[in-house]
């Protein structure tokens, strides 16, 4: 081996060594410890009110502000919670004026508004499902009650069916069936448009996804769209367009629990909660938009 092929071999090892070095020492910057290939466990949900995380939104005004709620059914459970990204609880913040019979996501925009999904219809026994609209509290300002300023209620274009998940993009709200027996998870919408007359859900795209799926979120600069269901989380690249989920499929980590129910994106990747009170996440380059 001549000199330039000695010092190539010697550089190329340094490179190989350098870049080993960094991968273990972004390894070592995550949360949590590793449940599985791609999968960290980084927190517990603390508050004990807050007994089944059923959906979770990151904030856009408060930073490390996390939104979670429980299954709505009484007025003991239409409560937000506010809380950081490890569980640690911050408060709460009551929802009055409606009555939420089944409460199983939340979602933001980018005008600083929630969004309540009463959507859950186990059962296939509801014929309508409704979505409110609050402004976001402050987590920590003295408001600990709040109420709706805009309601939609929605009509199934066929036979109703059960649902747990709800993003909002570009003036629509968007939600996803929850399918059983191998049948494809599918994506509504509808127009976040006033009116007091019952709106029909509208066909976007039907999804390659056999497994329940119990939450979704978009990423805030629409490029994303994340899912989780009970087979592990899924990731379409979307670039704005929802439709897009209709084609090919979706990048997938495995990952079996009965219990996981939302998920939220945050820039190490994407967050979920069980309602088993675990906070999961998911780390793969995919979720990060690489």
């Amino acid at each position: 081996m001549n000199s330039c092929q000695t010092n190539f071999a010697a550089a190329f090892c340094v490179a190989g060594v350098m870049l080993l070095q960094s991968c273990s020492a972004q390894e070592g910057q995550l949360p949590g410890k590793e449940v599985a290939p791609g999968v960290r466990e980084i927190g517990r949900i603390a508050n004990p009110r807050l007994t089944e995380s059923s959906g979770v939104v990151a904030s856009r005004q408060f930073p490390g502000i996390f939104w979670s709620h429980t299954d709505g059914g009484s007025p003991k459970k239409q409560s937000l919670y506010a809380m950081e990204r490890d569980g640690t609880s911050v408060s709460e913040v009551f929802i009055s004026d409606i009555f939420i019979t089944d409460w199983e996501d939340i979602a933001i925009d980018d005008q600083k508004h929630l969004f309540i999904g009463d959507l859950g219809n186990n059962d296939a026994r509801r014929t309508e499902l409704w979505v409110h609209q609050i402004d976001e509290p402050d987590p920590k300002g003295p408001a600990r009650v709040t109420r709706p300023t805009r309601s939609w209620r929605l009509r199934f274009p066929g036979a109703p069916f059960d649902c747990e998940s709800l993003f909002v993009w570009q003036g629509h709200g968007y939600v996803v069936s929850k399918v059983f027996k191998d049948s494809r998870a599918q994506i509504f919408r509808f127009p976040l448009t006033d009116t007091k007359e019952p709106v029909t859900l509208e066909l976007v795209a039907t999804t390659k996804i056999e497994s329940p799926v119990t939450g979704a979120d978009i990423s805030s600069d629409g490029k994303l769209l994340g899912l989780v269901a009970k087979s592990g989380a899924f990731m379409y690249r979307i670039d704005g367009d929802v439709s897009r989920a209709d084609k090919g499929k979706p990048f997938q980590v495995k990952f079996r629990h009965e219990q996981i129910e939302a998920c939220t994106f945050v820039p190490e990747g994407l967050i979920a909660t069980a309602e088993s009170r675990q906070i999961y996440l998911f780390t793969a380059p995919a979720f990060r938009g690489q």
